[in-house]
């Protein structure tokens, strides 16, 4: 037994399928903007370790910070 198929059906078909891909692509595309590079998870290994270690000299003028102290 043979299915008959239309051109319609398969333009449809072929329009689901481009749909899909296109939600494939918006997906992988937002994984790589969420996946921080090398430079980016370099920059946050060094601000937890400076923050782990109270040096928020780079993050607040040291005035402000002594300052702040003095309170």
């Amino acid at each position: 037994m043979q299915e008959t198929v239309s051109l319609a059906d398969l333009l449809n078909e072929l329009r689901e399928i481009k749909r899909r891909i296109e939600r494939i692509e918006e997906a992988i595309e937002d994984l790589i903007d969420s996946t921080p590079t090398p430079e980016e998870e370099e920059l946050i290994r060094e601000v937890r370790e400076k923050v782990r270690k109270g040096d928020f000299s780079d993050f607040i003028p040291l005035e402000k910070l002594d300052e702040a102290l003095r309170e």
